[in-house]
C-alpha cells in the first residue's frame, strides 16, 4: 500500500480516493473563515451584552424588547422583531409588567391587539442601554466612520438578498 500511495495514484489511505493533487490549497475558504470570524465576533458581542445589562438584572430578551419599544409596539410586531412566539412575548411583556417597565394596552383603533407602552422608568432604562451597548461595541468600536458605513452596506445588501433569495454575485 505504501508504494501505491507514493506513486501517487490517487488512493489514500483505507482505499478511500484522495481529493486531486492541489484541491486543498486552491479551494476557497473565505466563507469559513468568514464564519469562524463572525463566531468570534458574536462571542464578544454576547459577552458585552450580558456584562451591560446584568447590572440591572434583566434578562437578556426583555432588555432586547426594552430596546424595541419606542414609544409602544403590538405584542405580536415585538414577536416578529425578535423571533419568538407569541407565548414567549407574553412572559417578556409579564416581566417587563411586573418590574414596573411597561404597561400592556389595548390598541384604540383595534380591541384586539395589545401593545406594551415603556413606563417613564422603563424609558429611562432603555435610554440608559442603549448608551451603554452601542457606545462601545466590540468589533465596531475601533472603526473609523468609512468603515462603519461600509460594513453597515455590506450588511444590509446581505440581509436584503437573503430576503429576496438572489443569488450571490
Amino acid at each position: 500500500m505504501l508504494a501505491s500511495m507514493s506513486r501517487g495514484n490517487g488512493e489514500g489511505r483505507a482505499g478511500r480516493a484522495a481529493p486531486p493533487r492541489g484541491h486543498a490549497r486552491s479551494r476557497d475558504r473565505s466563507g469559513e473563515q468568514i464564519l469562524d470570524g463572525l463566531g468570534e465576533l458574536f462571542t464578544h458581542l454576547r459577552t458585552h451584552f450580558e456584562r451591560v445589562v446584568q447590572p440591572y438584572d434583566l434578562p437578556g430578551p426583555c432588555a432586547k424588547a426594552l430596546r424595541l419599544i419606542d414609544g409602544s409596539i403590538s405584542m405580536k410586531e415585538l414577536g416578529s422583531r425578535i423571533h419568538c412566539d407569541a407565548s414567549f412575548v407574553t412572559a417578556i411583556a409579564d416581566t417587563l409588567e411586573q418590574r414596573g417597565l411597561a404597561v400592556r394596552e389595548i390598541d384604540p383603533d383595534d380591541r384586539r391587539i395589545k401593545r406594551l407602552v415603556l413606563t417613564p422608568k422603563g424609558d429611562e432604562l432603555r435610554g440608559h442601554l442603549g448608551h451603554e451597548l452601542f457606545n462601545d461595541v466590540p468589533g465596531i468600536r475601533h472603526l473609523d466612520a468609512a468603515e462603519r458605513a461600509s460594513l453597515l452596506a455590506l450588511l444590509h445588501k446581505m440581509v436584503a438578498r437573503e430576503k429576496a433569495g438572489t443569488p450571490d454575485d
